[in-house]
């Protein structure tokens, strides 16, 4: 038994300081697994909602979460952000998403961060000729880790996940079948 707590004991003086010295510089979310951060799931739940067909129930539960719902979301304010969309662009698709326009970013809380992206067929988007809606999710991992370039050095950079790094999207337009 002696031999078993000195064991220990000369154990612990060279696993405890280097796990210090670890978590200081690095923080504890190496050491939590992202399931069991309630953050997490709160995030992964808000970009399932990418996985909805593409009508109004989809987008007035994405835009509960900016406060607002297709009735009273501000269409002239996005429309002025609006911008035609190229042929080169990502989900361009000619006579269905040829415009795009989006909310600014914000914040749900200090790990969580989020956008609206919205696709329409005409230049001035509106509620009937949204075509797909697109949750954009960002969650901060609190993982740090060394980053730098040729020019700034080294620095401290933070992981983050988006949606596209957990659902798989659903861009099929309104209207056309959506089995899902």
């Amino acid at each position: 038994m002696k031999k078993i707590l000195k064991t220990f004991k000369i154990l612990s003086f060279i696993i405890i300081p280097p796990l210090i010295v670890f978590i200081y510089f690095f923080g504890w979310g190496w050491l939590v697994p992202y399931e069991l951060q309630p953050s997490y799931w709160q995030f992964r739940n808000m970009c399932k909602l990418n996985e909805l067909p593409n009508n109004e129930e989809k987008y007035n539960k994405i835009l509960s979460y900016f406060d607002t719902d297709l009735e009273s979301l501000d269409w002239e304010e996005l429309n002025e952000r609006a911008w035609k969309k190229k042929e080169t662009d990502g989900w361009y698709k000619k006579d269905i998403f040829e415009y795009q326009t989006a909310t600014g970013w914000k914040h749900k809380n200090s790990r969580i961060e989020m956008e609206i992206d919205l696709f329409s067929n005409a230049s001035e988007v509106n509620r009937y000729n949204t075509n797909a809606m697109y949750f954009s999710v960002v969650w901060r991992t609190k993982r740090y880790y060394p980053d730098g370039n040729e020019g700034s050095g080294f620095y401290w950079s933070e992981g983050r996940l988006g949606c596209s790094d957990i659902v798989k999207e659903n861009m099929t337009p309104k209207g056309f079948k959506n089995d899902k």
